[in-house]
């Protein structure tokens, strides 16, 4: 008995040394382009943004409830397979000149704020339907884009609601036909020294996870707009629009560029550092009511 007893928890415990989930990228892209070149899927069902797109809308108040904030702290790895699967992708799908056939890119990053899918991105993410232009017939209608959850869920993007160049933010409505999904809620700025969380998808490494802390906050006089939370936490273009979480999980910031400095700077030679400029979620918030 005491043998059986032994070899039970012997095997439980192999079982649960292989807990990790290993991130199949291409199982993840290719569930995707297996929508797209379905028969049943519609371009044009993904065209409503279209028809507001050209509006200005800048620095307009959204209207939304967002969810109640995290008070647990979480472990990095609590925080991770929590938050993970309602981080979204921002898609490009389009015509593939060499083969004839649908496919897609996996452009950026985006979070819900709020359950009935109003999303966070940034605003060089809503300048690829020139948000704002005015002119109805300067967007290319035969690409289109879409957000798709871990598990492979699409969401078409209804419009841009609010913007901000400056801030590099904007606020989409999705449509989540009738259903709620998970969102983020909002947290507060943090402080310099601070701890950070990123999950995001640097040049299509999806759901990537990296960690830092707050190197700088920047403000020019009393324009909230031009407030930056400069960060060390990794990342790279795919991240755009990338969700930053404090230790409870709540959202603190939104991931916006990079800049490098080399001791060349003329000549781009010998890279000293890079600084990592994000959106405070202060900022967010000045665009909700």
């Amino acid at each position: 008995m005491k043998k059986l007893l032994v070899l039970f928890f012997f095997s439980f415990s192999i079982i649960n040394s292989y807990g990790q989930e290993y991130i199949d990228e291409e199982s993840l892209f290719m569930k995707l382009v297996q929508q797209v070149q379905s028969p049943e899927f519609k371009f044009e069902d993904y065209s409503k943004v279209y028809e507001t797109v050209h509006l200005n809308r800048e620095r307009r108040k959204v209207n939304l409830k967002t969810a109640t904030a995290y008070n647990k702290e979480l472990s990095r790895k609590q925080l991770y397979n929590q938050s993970k699967p309602n981080v979204y992708r921002f898609v490009k799908a389009f015509i593939n000149l060499e083969t004839g056939k649908r496919t897609i890119e996996n452009v950026a990053t985006a979070f819900p704020i709020s359950e009935d899918g109003f999303f966070s991105v940034n605003h060089h993410m809503v300048e690829l339907w020139d948000a704002g232009s005015g002119d109805t017939t300067k967007v290319d209608k035969s690409v289109i884009y879409f957000l798709a959850d871990f598990d492979g869920n699409i969401l078409s993007i209804d419009s841009v609601c609010s913007y901000d160049q400056q801030a590099d933010i904007a606020i989409i409505k999705a449509n989540t036909k009738g259903k709620k999904i998970t969102a983020f809620p909002l947290g507060n700025d943090l402080e310099t020294g601070d701890d950070v969380f990123i999950i995001a998808h640097p040049k299509a490494y999806l759901y990537y996870f990296s960690t830092g802390m707050v190197n700088r906050m920047t403000q020019e006089k009393n324009n909230i707009f031009s407030r930056k939370m400069e960060i060390s936490a990794d990342y790279a273009g795919g991240s755009s629009g990338g969700p930053i979480f404090d230790s409870k999980g709540n959202i603190i910031g939104m991931v916006s560029l990079t800049q490098s400095f080399y001791y060349n700077q003329r000549e781009q030679k010998n890279l000293q550092m890079v600084v990592r400029q994000s959106v405070p979620v202060s900022v967010i918030k000045a665009l909700i009511i």
